[in-house]
């Protein structure tokens, strides 16, 4: 884009331009000297016989608008907004406090390493900024947020600059806009389909985190299943890990659910998050969900007509099958006759304990992005098993081996490759469903 200004140039007989500090598709932006009041200031100009776009200028007025109306100490102060007219043109100018520092993507472009520590508390600063951005009313989208748009001082303060792709939402939700705007590879995919809502900012961020941990753009990365795939170049704790990874969910409905919750998360202040469906009345049930963490805890379902029933059913036929094997034997039975109690003997021990596992048994689900276990518990005796978080195919409700009234009990089931981990089968059924449902939402799987 062709300057408007050079160095010397003196604008509205008062601000005389020093350097340009970038441009950008909305305009060229200078740092100027403001001659009345002996400051620094930055000024963006727009050309309107050079714009190609009417958007364009409704972008600029957008962002001179929404800047009047902020005051937020990370966020340079709006000063002035006019317009200058020229023979054959007409020039628009947006006037703020000068941010004195320089843009995190020119501090890696000089070979800034920062460790966790530094990107932690960067992270922290840039959340508070946009919590005051997303809680205002209507709340207020910045869509860029990327390396150059964060300046950092010299005492590690950050200022968020160019809010030239800045949208004002009128709900909390997705609202769509005919223009994609925003930097590739920090673009939450949202934006490509022209919508925005806060969680958008929230990506932004990860992906620029994630830029200053490994000096790559976000967009080198390979993917897998639509998710950045980063965890073998970053070396930072697996809880810092897994928030970025949260932050950098390919949908919105998956990270955190402002920018207030991800502060907190990162701060260590918040266990659990919003479940997506609401848990049956009445179920004990224990779950908890953290950005990297799901774990389900089923208490012993306790004495129920149901299992009373059958569990007498069970005494009941194995005594009854003590009885005729005993009696066999004592009359000298041939062995093929006993042979043939054999079945009958191990359908009934399944039977029992399965019903005494419902009646005093426990199971405990443990999902994190690395792997998963599952463990059942009964009267001090413990059996596990565990794998591979990414080796879950599936998560659905199948039957079981076994029926109660001619039919197939159902059971909650994690499919593992050739693997099928089956659990809660004494659960009601809006518990098993449920429980698949939000099992299925922390893997992003489909629920089958």
């Amino acid at each position: 884009m062709e300057l408007l200004h050079q160095p010397g140039d003196i604008i509205a007989e008062r601000y005389q331009i020093i350097d340009t500090l970038g441009q950008g598709g909305i305009g060229i932006t200078y740092e100027a000297q403001d001659l009345h009041h002996c400051q620094r200031v930055a000024i963006k100009a727009l050309s309107l016989r050079r714009m190609n776009d009417w958007k364009v200028l409704e972008l600029f007025e957008r962002e001179a608008k929404v800047l009047s109306q902020l005051n937020h100490p990370g966020i340079p102060r709006y000063l002035d907004y006019f317009q200058v007219d020229a023979p054959f043109d007409r020039q628009f100018y947006l006037v703020q406090e000068l941010a004195s520092g320089r843009s995190l993507s020119s501090l890696v472009e000089n070979n800034w390493h920062p460790d966790e520590l530094e990107v932690r508390r960067l992270a922290e600063q840039i959340l508070e900024i946009l919590m005051y951005l997303h809680q205002l009313t209507p709340p207020v989208i910045h869509r860029d947020i990327q390396p150059r748009n964060l300046i950092r001082q010299e005492n590690e303060q950050i200022f968020l600059v160019d809010f030239g792709a800045v949208y004002e939402s009128d709900r909390s939700t997705f609202s769509a806009g005919s223009t994609v705007v925003g930097t590739y590879g920090y673009m939450a995919p949202e934006q490509f389909r022209g919508q925005a809502a806060p969680a958008t900012d929230l990506y932004g961020l990860g992906a620029t985190l994630l830029f200053l941990l490994t000096h790559k753009s976000p967009a080198d990365f390979p993917q897998r299943r639509l998710k950045i795939d980063f965890r073998s170049q970053v070396h930072t704790s697996a809880e810092f890990t897994d928030w970025l990874e949260t932050m950098l969910s390919p949908a919105p409905e998956d990270r955190f659910p402002s920018a207030k919750a991800a502060l907190a998360a990162l701060r260590g202040e918040v266990q659990t998050l919003v479940h997506h469906r609401r848990q049956p009345a009445g179920s004990r049930i224990a779950l908890k969900k953290t950005f990297g963490q799901l774990l389900i805890d089923i208490p012993p379902v306790g004495f129920r007509f149901d299992n009373l029933f059958w569990l007498g059913f069970a005494l009941l036929w194995s005594g009854f099958l003590f009885f005729w094997t005993a009696g066999a034997i004592l009359v000298g039975a041939q062995l093929f006759l006993l042979l043939f109690s054999i079945p009958f003997w191990i359908a009934a021990l399944i039977l029992i304990s399965t019903l005494l596992f419902s009646v005093a048994g426990r199971t405990r689900v443990l999902i994190d992005r690395q792997s998963f276990r599952l463990q059942w518990q009964l009267f001090g005796f413990c059996h596990q098993v565990q794998g591979r978080t990414e080796d879950i195919e599936a998560v659905q409700l199948a039957s079981s081996n076994y029926e109660i009234n001619n039919q197939h009990v159902m059971v909650c089931t994690l499919v593992e490759g050739l693997r099928s981990h089956r659990f809660g089968s004494w659960l009601t059924l809006a518990e098993k469903e449920w429980l698949v449902a939000e099992i299925s939402t922390f893997l992003g799987k489909n629920i089958d």
